[in-house]
């Protein structure tokens, strides 16, 4: 009972402090450049074009396993655990917006001199991958195309999961007490259209890395996060964007609805769109072989 108490005023405390946090727009995340370069875990493999993945929320560079393989034959793969999530540092700084993470990116891209890039973005990852094609010209980046993965990209709910965990005290009180496993079990379910379909290995994964007490503050700054307080300043702006898109998309998606896929590939003058029935949030993982298949149509046609 006493633990239950600690853990109660604990979640109180923490919630106080994640209040105090400066605006998350453009103009104080990115313009100012609040975030600090860090060194973000990552793996390399494969020779040829540059192909940089960016994972979603919960998820690490691991959930990229089942194309690395294929695409490596032809492709120079990199795959980034993000700012808080894998192997990455998970700064207690508060910044874990999708500016923040992108200026990361940007600092990776960067240092290890990668020229005509194609980012491949998942849910969180496809919402930095946005965030750094509107910063390519002015921060001269070399992305050559975008390939975005049930993407997050307008205003929206959070998902009933997401909501829970930005509760005040109950979500981090439930990080604390319930299992990773079961935590990642759940997000899984959520994420897929048949679960039968559900890896083991990365319910595992997922589990480790709930475990780490430093992740579940960055899972809850991150949630709290996710979207920006510009973000109908920033959709006016996707029209803007002219870099080769691939828009893939679950139908079955419960956590970004596939109306938001039509609603992107409208607005974005230079796109593709490939939406897969019966498959869910991670298609990547749901259907593997699917999404090699369209990535590998797309970088020979554009």
């Amino acid at each position: 009972m006493r633990q239950i108490v600690y853990l109660f005023i604990f979640a109180i405390v923490f919630n106080g402090c994640a209040s105090k946090q400066v605006p998350i727009t453009w103009k104080n995340r990115i313009d100012i450049r609040l975030q600090q370069p860090l060194e973000l875990s990552y793996t390399s493999l494969g020779h040829g074009a540059t192909i940089l993945f960016l994972h979603g929320f919960g998820e690490s560079k691991h959930t990229w396993r089942y194309l690395e393989r294929d695409l490596a034959r032809n492709y120079r793969l990199y795959s980034l655990d993000l700012k808080g999530f894998g192997d990455s540092p998970k700064t207690k700084d508060g910044l874990y917006s999708i500016y923040d993470q992108a200026l990361l990116v940007e600092n990776f891209i960067k240092k290890h001199r990668l020229k005509n890039v194609t980012i491949v973005g998942h849910s969180l990852g496809g919402g930095v991958a946005m965030v750094l094609a509107l910063m390519a010209k002015k921060h001269s980046l070399s992305i050559r195309r975008l390939v975005l993965i049930n993407t997050m990209a307008y205003n929206q709910q959070l998902p009933s999961m997401l909501r829970l965990l930005n509760t005040p005290v109950i979500g981090p009180l439930g990080l604390r007490v319930m299992s990773g496993h079961w935590h990642a079990l759940e997000a899984y379910k959520y994420a897929f259209s048949d679960d039968t379909k559900i890896p083991n290995e990365g319910v595992e994964q997922s589990a480790k890395m709930i475990e780490n007490p430093d992740a579940k503050y960055a899972y809850i700054k991150t949630v709290a996060q996710l979207v920006p307080d510009d973000i109908e300043e920033i959709t006016t702006r996707y029209k803007k964007i002219t870099i080769p898109t691939l828009i893939i998309w679950g139908e079955d998606d419960i956590s970004i609805g596939v109306y938001n896929a039509y609603r992107l590939h409208y607005i974005l003058p230079n796109s593709r769109l490939k939406v897969f029935s019966k498959i869910g949030h991670m298609p990547h993982e749901e259907a593997p072989q699917k999404v090699i298949q369209e990535i590998r149509k797309f970088m020979k046609s554009s």
